[in-house]
């Protein structure tokens, strides 16, 4: 089964897919209801969702088109707050469409942009078309990257936004960017959980092989215990709590 995943047909229909939204979504949506619930992300997933309470603040960080955003908008229920971080313009748009058409009363917000470990702006790789869930930050310009902006989660609370109590990481790689933007945040007692994919073929070619164990240091300095829920998921929570 692996090899057909793999398999050049199956990367070229994805790639396919990945340039429409809508469709990518209904069939994301479909296999995720027809798979069995034993597969890594099925494990994530429920550790992550059993996380989130009613009334809850989730962040989205790295939302692409806006799929786990919705479920948490519709898991924190009329009372809870969801905040979708993407820094792609084509996502940002699908992921407004999605909010306009969801059910979930939640209030749910879009802030365009990456988290980082800097405010400014940066470089967005969309090799594989403006809305692949593969997209990533970029060291600089080149003929399939985009201008975008970059925030640290400190100055996105400081100008306002909600805090979070449940935190969800996808970002291709650049998951230290993102906690090492978290310096106040990460000893706020409102974050009971930090749910992370871990890319670990993004970071070995940005040479960066110790980043893993080093966010999980950093993570546990600041009272949280983590969970793998497989080789490339993990689910940090505060002990405290």
């Amino acid at each position: 089964m692996s090899d057909l995943i793999v398999s050049r047909p199956a990367i070229a229909a994805r790639s396919k897919l990945r340039q429409h939204p809508a469709v990518q979504g209904a069939v994301v949506r479909l296999l995720a209801w027809a798979r069995p619930g034993k597969g890594y992300e099925e494990n994530f997933r429920k550790a992550m969702f059993d996380c989130i309470r009613p009334g809850d603040c989730v962040w989205d960080v790295g939302a692409n088109i806006g799929l786990y955003s919705e479920l948490f908008a519709k898991a924190v229920g009329p009372t809870g707050v969801v905040v979708s971080f993407e820094p792609s313009p084509d996502c940002v748009a699908a992921v407004e469409a999605r909010r306009q058409d969801s059910s979930a009363c939640a209030s749910w917000q879009i802030v365009g942009g990456a988290l980082s470990d800097e405010d400014g702006s940066a470089w967005l790789s969309v090799a594989d078309g403006n809305t692949a869930p593969g997209n990533h930050l970029a060291d600089g310009p080149g003929n399939a990257a985009i201008q975008v902006s970059k925030f640290r989660a400190d100055s996105v609370v400081a100008s306002g936004y909600p805090l979070p109590s449940v935190i969800k990481i996808d970002v291709e790689g650049f998951e230290g960017e993102v906690l090492d933007g978290m310096g106040d945040l990460l000893a706020h007692q409102s974050v009971r959980a930090i749910c992370t994919e871990v890319h670990f073929a993004a970071l070995n070619e940005r040479g960066k092989q110790a980043e893993p164990a080093r966010m999980a240091r950093r993570l546990k300095n600041h009272d949280f215990a983590l969970t793998w829920t497989d080789r490339s998921h993990f689910v940090a929570r505060r002990r405290s709590v």
